[in-house]
């Protein structure tokens, strides 16, 4: 397995991660939390609005990489389309690339308006201010058991779908991140099933992605497919840990690949097959890479050095104005105290005795539908 090279600036990692997560905290205290009431008067302007914070936040951490590290990130293959609702895959290099998707998502899309969604480990939800962001933003949380996990990603789908919402979801088939024992248990899985060893992914578990397609195919809430596979020529960030101390790859590369919902198998079993040799491919691919330096791709959407966009200098002038107002009316206001302290402990009461504020969000809904039907058929 390639060894990451361990250089960084220690000063610059702790102030990335400082301005990274009062960003979401200070977001959540003054942008998130006040559209609250919204939910229970229109839930579609609700959700619109909550989409857009969080689709204006992503911009944040892709300035503060390029700003602070000089990070450059390489996109080749398609152009992610915004108005797709897709499923997007990717391989899970590091703990980190959900960090850097970000500016694939900014650089390779044509109008950067998605509205990302990741399947995540339930826990994650409990992460005091961005797991509560992410539920509001209605990000899908699992638990690994499959009859649960069925119920809550079918729920969450055709709500979106009742409220006639475009939406892309990412999950990363593979489950976790590449590691020595990650692979060894990838590898014991092939020796058993008669499958390759991989070097660069992992082998792919394809019921939870089988079931969003088949889902969101059913519902006719699915456009595409995007494979993206993520590469790292330099420094490998592992862990948060490594981030803190500064250590940020010199480049990040990403190569993108979209295949409409025509060329997707319709039957389970061969689109558990379609996924398995979309990983093998992606193994091939990276195994080139790390030869070359390089995707080989029909097309790159863009070519470095670039200056960085106007987005990106609103992004890192509004944002950091958000962090300076939040602590300015934290220490100015005792009221803003109380209410900081009760919005917390408000999410973290629902964090641990529910599923979140996403699934209030949907079963006000449901609450809302049945109250219609019910006084209509009066």
């Amino acid at each position: 397995m390639r060894r990451c090279k361990m250089k960084g600036s220690r000063w610059r990692g702790i102030v990335y991660c400082f301005l990274w997560y009062f960003s979401i905290l200070s977001g959540f205290l003054i942008l998130c939390c006040p559209l609250l009431p919204l939910m229970f008067f229109n839930q579609k302007a609700y959700r619109q609005a909550m989409e857009l914070i969080f689709a204006t936040w992503e911009l944040y951490p892709v300035a503060l990489m390029e700003i602070l590290f000089g990070t450059e990130f390489v996109i080749n293959g398609d152009a992610i389309l915004p108005w797709d609702r897709s499923v997007l895959v990717m391989n899970h290099r590091t703990r980190l690339d959900w960090n850097f998707l970000w500016a694939a998502l900014h650089y390779g899309t044509v109008i950067p308006a998605h509205r990302l969604k990741f399947v995540l480990k339930s826990p994650i939800r409990h992460a005091p201010g961005p797991g509560w962001v992410m539920q509001m933003a209605g990000f899908f949380f699992i638990h690994r058991k499959w009859e649960t996990d069925q119920k809550l990603l079918s729920s969450m789908i055709e709500y979106l779908q009742e409220l006639e919402h475009t939406y892309q979801i990412l999950i990363f088939p593979e489950g976790t991140n590449l590691t020595e024992n990650s692979t060894q248990r990838s590898n014991e899985y092939a020796d058993k099933y008669h499958l390759p060893h991989y070097k660069q992914v992992l082998h792919p578990k394809t019921t939870g992605f089988t079931y969003l397609v088949q889902k969101m195919s059913s519902v006719n809430q699915l456009d595409a497919v995007y494979d993206l596979s993520v590469a790292y020529p330099g420094t490998l960030p592992e862990t948060e840990f490594d981030v803190l101390r500064g250590y940020f790859p010199e480049q990040v590369h990403f190569n993108i690949r979209r295949y409409p919902i025509d060329q997707l198998p319709v039957d389970d079993e061969e689109l558990k097959h379609w996924l398995s040799n979309i990983w093998k491919d992606k193994e091939d691919t990276l195994i080139q890479f790390y030869e070359s330096g390089k995707f080989d791709s029909y097309r790159k959407i863009n070519l470095w050095p670039r200056p960085l966009s106007n987005s990106l200098h609103l992004s890192v002038f509004f944002w950091s104005a958000i962090i300076f107002g939040t602590f300015s009316a934290f220490l100015l206001s005792t009221w803003f105290q109380i209410y900081t302290v009760g919005v917390c402990c408000l999410f973290i009461l629902l964090s641990f005795l529910g599923e979140g504020m996403y699934h209030i969000e949907i079963a006000w809904f449901k609450l809302k539908h049945f109250q219609y039907v019910r006084n209509k058929t009066k």
